[in-house]
């Protein structure tokens, strides 16, 4: 699937730039997903299928599926663009289901900054930009010396972190 909205992007490496819990490889019994950043805007995409162990109603994505790459992007979204971040709250709606094995792109984009408060809003829509989800979601700015101590970063990841976190 092209979408107009990766024009320009950049992919997201992972386990170089990003870890990602749900998966970064395809595989059709899961999620297969790809991150992109857009530099110019800050916006970072995910071009994702849903496979059948992703299953809610039959034949379509499950909600917490869905929702779980809604957190993760908007999560990626500010670690790429240098605010190293944790989940305060995000919601999801949903539009319309989601056919599992069905291309679909996510987007996130930051909407404000106050203080250490990162909002964001994302969307998930198909190949024909209709959309099936949109997401909002509130994010807390951390110190990195506080993730040091909450777990054992790899010197190579911890320098790339360090190098992102422009707004600590």
């Amino acid at each position: 699937m092209t979408y107009t909205q990766l024009k320009n992007t950049k992919p997201i490496e992972f386990g170089k730039q990003f870890i990602s819990f749900i998966i970064g490889t395809h595989d059709d019994d899961r999620i297969s997903l790809n991150y992109y950043h857009q530099p110019e805007t800050g916006e970072v995409f995910a071009e994702v299928i849903f496979g059948k162990l992703a299953q809610g109603p039959p034949g379509h994505a499950h909600g917490g599926a869905i929702s779980a790459v809604f957190d993760e992007l908007m999560g990626a979204c500010c670690w790429v663009n240098g605010y190293p971040v944790m989940t305060a709250q995000y919601t999801t709606r949903f539009f319309k289901p989601v056919r599992l094995n069905q291309d679909m792109l996510f987007s996130a984009g930051i909407s404000k900054v106050e203080k250490n408060k990162i909002t964001l809003e994302a969307k998930l829509m198909d190949g024909s930009e209709l959309i099936h989800a949109e997401a909002r979601g509130l994010f807390i700015l951390q110190d990195l010396e506080k993730f040091k101590q909450m777990s054992q970063i790899d010197p190579d990841t911890l320098k790339y972190y360090e190098a992102l976190a422009k707004h600590v």
